[in-house]
This record gives structure tokens, C-alpha cells and sequence, in this order.
């Protein structure tokens, strides 16, 4: 007599559902953008954007009239961001950790002062939930970036 195998096809659909649970999640974090800063006309004439998500940030330096350069920087790849402040402006620079890019992205000069810091506290509360598995899909966008923020600023005496 042969033995009769029946596939349960409950499990299979319930991966199914797993899977494209996932998928609709990171699309639903890359679709909320939690900051944007860009660059100071007339200083810089091109000005170039940096938008920040919950699972990236994206540098665009525009080069000339309707062109641009990207980069897509997932935040598990940033070691730090470090903001230099002058008199009158800030730059940002992403420190790249190792297993991602193989150099770090051009700086971004010509930030608001106040934006730069922004950009860093949030990106610096955005690497620690990550370290510590944080899963912030339950959350609004008001309420990640208040707690992020929150996270990532540094404490002055």
C-alpha cells in the first residue's frame, strides 16, 4: 500500500501572507518621509536635498539645470553623521560603517544651521532603534520623529 501525502496548503498561504505583509511594510516606511533640509540659494546655486525615511537617507546633489546625482544611504549602513558648524551655515557628513558603501558620500554644505543639527539628531535616533530592533510601524510620522528626536539629541551642560 502506498502512502498518501497531502500538502497542507494553509502554511504555504499563510507565508504567502507573511511575505507580502513584509513587502507592503517597507514600501509603507519608504513612503513616510520623516524630514527634508536642502541647501541655501544663492551659496549654493544648484541646491542639493536631503530627505530622511525611517529605514533611509537620500542625498540628492543637483550638478546642473534638471540634473542630479543620488544616494540611497540605508541608515543600518551610517556609522555616524557629523555636522560642522560655521558662522554662518553647517555641512553634514555621513560616516559610512563598514559592509556598505565603500566611501562615504560627498558632505552637504550650505545647511541651515538648525536643520543640520535636526538632520543629525534624528539620524542618530534613527541608528539606535535600529540597533535596538525598535519597530516603529505602529507609530505616526509625528510620533517617530518626536521620539527619535528626542533619542538623538545630545545633552549640553
Amino acid at each position: 500500500m502506498k502512502d498518501i501525502v497531502i500538502f497542507n496548503n494553509s502554511q504555504n498561504n499563510q507565508k504567502k501572507d507573511k511575505e507580502v505583509t513584509k513587502i507592503q511594510h517597507l514600501a509603507q516606511m519608504t513612503e513616510r518621509r520623516l524630514f527634508k533640509a536642502s541647501t541655501i540659494f544663492p551659496f549654493d546655486f544648484f541646491p542639493n536635498k536631503i530627505y530622511v525615511e525611517e529605514k533611509q537617507v537620500i542625498m540628492v546633489y543637483s550638478q546642473f539645470f534638471f540634473t542630479s546625482q543620488d544616494y540611497h544611504i540605508l541608515i543600518e549602513d551610517i556609522l555616524m553623521p557629523v555636522v560642522e558648524q560655521g558662522i554662518f551655515f553647517a555641512t553634514l557628513r555621513l560616516e559610512m560603517g563598514p559592509g556598505g558603501y565603500q566611501q562615504n558620500p560627498p558632505p552637504v554644505n550650505f545647511l541651515n544651521k538648525k536643520d543640520a543639527q535636526r538632520l543629525k539628531q534624528i539620524i542618530i535616533g534613527l541608528l539606535i532603534c535600529h540597533k535596538e530592533k525598535i519597530d516603529l510601524s505602529k507609530m505616526s510620522t509625528e510620533q517617530i520623529l518626536e521620539h527619535v528626536e528626542e533619542i538623538g539629541r545630545t545633552k549640553t551642560n
